[in-house]
């Protein structure tokens, strides 16, 4: 969303922040400015009411509950509002940007010209909320961690990002090697190279964990489901971030404290504490928040948005343009999804400004391609538009029988996402164009956190709902990283969207040094994709977040990385 840097290539972006990267850089969680030392015994009588004030505890709202509070398994932006406070990597985004590379545990970086070789010169003093120390050996540690993975580990359903973005484990993995050369530097050594790795480095799934703390809570179990260090038990979560985990009560709450020996001075959090709580009903949300409940809330039904700017006492966040992407998943390895068709079909099928109308009150477009249509490198592809004599002759010339157009359709429970307000109305509205067109959805839900993300990460849904917010601004993120990446060679389970082409091509962008050659490359694999029709984009929306008025000091990012160690609260 605005307030990013896209328009640039973003290899070159990443070239200039390394070469300025270190103390010139503004640090990853800057504060907003301190109140000046006063010398008088009584306070002024004409205090700037925006300098912040410290403690306090802020409630805020997430749609849904967390999925793991180990940061290698998250994938979720609920999960991530928690460990975005708490875990650190090496190197982050600037607040309220989505491209801004600037340096967080690492102060400084250089890369070999080949693009293979990343050096990094690590902080000094860095503590880990444990009390153990930050150095290069516990960066390695976490690197080589992610790459040894193996059994349910190594899968979509856990350490997904860690495959989408380095292909693959072990000897299938982009990284060559992690070593400590000192306490204070490490080197990455690739294998091939990628002009994102600075950027993709940024999200939580790559922050550094205590290796006193993944050894002591048992995060290497075979079974994720048994390791206290996934499933949020006293001592899990431990990074170097302004605010420590402190506990999880699933279903009803995450809770994270001030680290008041913050390595930042200038980004030592203002709130004492910060209680996450799970929302997945909007209206019970907005309800809350008018009623005091709870101060914050990080995702409100666009529909609201008139009545909470209409609320003296509430104060909405703009995050800028849409960075995110919603579309309709189709699996195909399940019939009738394996035809070209058929998938064009669906497409033809669904009245999508319909859904916008409905569902975002405005705070949405239709989806020209599979990446925000601002995005880096977008291209309108000029998809289906909503016909249904369109789709009905497609499914017409598919030759598939009509007893064979039925499937499971699925939609997640207990949750609202940025991209997807209403997840149960939604998936009624778009049950009622597929069977307008022919096509006879058989309606099937799970809750999010209990098996929904799980299950369509492996390929287990027919067809189901599913979006993405983006980690970094660029076409990688959504094209290969969230969608269409191979993982040890092959197509990733979740589409089953073998294209060996776009997967060549992918890759050729990604290594890409001028921004023509990026820009053809990536423009070439939409292309590619608009060919198969593998989804259905939808929509890309502006989600909104507000607050009681009393909450100062929020920075929203279209990323959704929002850093809470600058709130204060005016009361």
């Amino acid at each position: 969303m605005s307030r990013n840097r896209i328009g640039t290539l973003l290899a070159a972006a990443m070239i200039v922040v390394s070469a300025c990267g270190g103390s010139s850089a503004t640090p990853a969680a800057t504060a907003a400015p301190t109140a000046a030392p006063t010398s008088g015994v009584t306070a002024a009588p004409t205090a700037d009411p925006n300098t912040p004030k410290d403690g306090g505890t802020l409630v805020a709202a997430i749609p849904g509950d967390i999925s793991s509070t180990d940061t290698a398994f998250i994938q979720d932006s609920n999960s991530s509002a928690v460990s975005n406070q708490v875990i650190e990597g090496l190197v982050g985004t600037a607040p309220g940007t989505t491209g801004e590379v600037i340096p967080v545990l690492a102060t400084d970086w250089t890369i070999s010209a080949d693009g293979l070789t990343y050096t990094f010169n690590l902080r000094a003093g860095v503590k880990f909320h444990d009390g153990t120390d930050f150095n290069a050996d516990a960066v390695c540690y976490n690197y080589n961690r992610w790459k040894n993975f193996t059994g349910a580990l190594a899968s979509g359903d856990y350490s997904y990002y860690y495959a989408a973005v380095f292909g693959g484990y072990a000897a299938d993995s982009n990284m060559v090697s992690c070593t400590a050369v000192s306490a204070a530097q490490v080197v990455l050594v690739l294998d091939h190279p990628y002009s994102s790795f600075l950027l993709s480095q940024t999200i939580t799934s790559f922050g550094i964990n205590s290796p006193t703390a993944l050894k002591a809570m048992d995060a290497d179990n075979p079974d994720p489901t048994k390791s206290g260090y996934n499933t949020g038990s006293k001592g899990a979560m431990v990074g170097t971030g302004p605010f420590a985990f402190s506990e999880y009560v699933p279903n009803d709450h995450a809770t994270v404290v001030k680290n008041a020996n913050y390595w930042n001075k200038d980004g030592v959090a203002h709130l004492d504490k910060v209680t996450f709580k799970p929302y997945p009903d909007q209206t019970s949300t907005l309800n809350a928040l008018q009623a005091g409940d709870i101060d914050f809330a990080f995702n409100l039904n666009p529909t609201d948005l008139g009545t909470i700017k209409a609320d003296a006492n509430l104060t909405a966040v703009d995050r800028g343009q849409s960075c995110n992407l919603f579309h309709l998943a189709m699996n195909q390895t399940h019939k009738p999804f394996d035809n070209a068709k058929i998938r064009e079909a669906v497409s033809y099928a669904i009245n999508k400004q319909a859904l916008i109308d409905t569902f975002y009150g405005g705070q949405a477009n239709v989806a020209v391609t599979w990446m925000p249509k601002e995005g880096l490198y977008a291209k309108d592809e000029n998809l289906p538009g909503y016909d249904v004599e369109k789709a009905k002759a497609l499914i017409a010339e598919s030759g598939v029988a009509a007893a064979d157009l039925k499937f499971d359709f699925w939609w997640p429970a207990n949750v609202a996402r940025p991209y997807m307000p209403d997840p149960k109305g939604i998936f009624q509205a778009i049950s009622a164009d597929l069977e307008a067109v022919g096509f006879q959805p058989v309606a099937q839900s799970k809750p999010w956190r209990e098996g929904y993300l799980k299950e369509e990460a492996v390929g287990t849904y027919p067809m189901w709902l599913i979006g993405w917010t983006c980690d970094w601004a660029g076409p990688d993120n959504f094209l290969d990283t969230a969608f269409f990446n191979y993982q040890g060679g092959k197509p990733s389970p979740e589409f089953a969207y073998k294209n060996d082409e776009l997967q060549k091509t992918m890759k050729a962008a990604e290594a890409a040094t001028t921004d023509a050659e990026a820009k053809t490359l990536w423009e070439k694999a939409q292309d590619l994709i608009r060919a198969d029709m593998p989804t259905v984009p939808l929509v890309n929306s502006t989600p909104p977040a507000a607050g009681a008025a009393f909450v100062k000091g929020f920075v929203g990012s279209g990323n959704l990385t929002e850093i809470l160690n600058t709130v204060w609260l005016d009361k």
